[in-house]
C-alpha cells in the first residue's frame, strides 16, 4: 500500500501580495501546528519522502511540525510547489519512485483542495490551513487513478480547539 499526506502550510502573517512567499506563520499557525501534531501521532503515520513547497511558511510549518512530533527527516524542497496546480502536483506524484512507500507533501491552496478533491472524489470544499488529508491507494505511483484511492483522515486543528 502507498500512502499520501497532504497538509496545506499554518496560518501565516497578513501581508500585500508582493511579499506572500517570504509570509511566516502566526501565533495561530504555531498552536494549531501543536494541536494537528497530537492528532496525527494518534495515526501512527511515518514519512519516507516529504517534500514542501520553498515558501517560509511551508518550511516553518514542517520544521514546526516535525519538532513537535519528534520526527528527523530530511525534506526536500521544490520551488514549483508554491505556484503548483492540482494537475501539476498529480503528474508529480505518477512521477515518484515506486520504493517510496509513504509521502508527505506540504503545498497550497488551492491547489491543495483541489488535488484532495480529484483524486479521492471527496468534497472537503476548502483544505483549512494545517490540515492534513491522507489517502492510501495500491499499486504505483506512475498508475494512481482518480476515485482508486482510500481516504484514511481528514485532520485540522478547529476540530481539536477549545471552545
Amino acid at each position: 500500500m502507498k500512502k499520501i499526506y497532504f497538509m496545506r502550510h499554518a496560518k501565516a502573517v497578513e501581508t500585500n501580495s508582493d511579499k506572500d512567499f517570504k509570509r511566516a506563520i502566526n501565533d495561530r499557525g504555531k498552536k494549531d501546528i501543536k494541536l494537528i501534531a497530537k492528532a496525527l501521532k494518534k495515526h501512527d503515520i511515518a514519512f519516507d519522502l516529504v517534500i514542501s513547497s520553498d515558501a517560509i511558511r511551508c518550511k516553518q510549518t514542517v520544521k514546526e511540525l516535525f519538532n513537535e512530533m519528534g520526527i528527523k527527516k530530511d525534506v526536500k524542497y521544490k520551488k514549483r510547489f508554491y505556484t503548483a496546480t492540482a494537475n501539476y502536483i498529480f503528474e508529480f506524484i505518477q512521477t515518484i519512485d515506486d520504493d517510496i512507500k509513504n509521502v508527505f507533501l506540504v503545498l497550497h491552496n488551492p491547489a491543495i483542495t483541489e488535488i484532495c478533491e480529484y483524486i479521492s472524489d471527496v468534497c472537503i470544499g476548502n483544505m483549512p490551513t494545517c490540515g492534513v488529508f491522507a489517502i492510501e491507494f495500491e499499486g504505483k505511483f506512475s498508475d494512481i487513478k482518480k476515485d482508486e484511492v482510500r481516504v484514511l483522515f481528514f485532520e485540522y486543528p478547529k476540530r481539536y480547539r477549545e471552545k
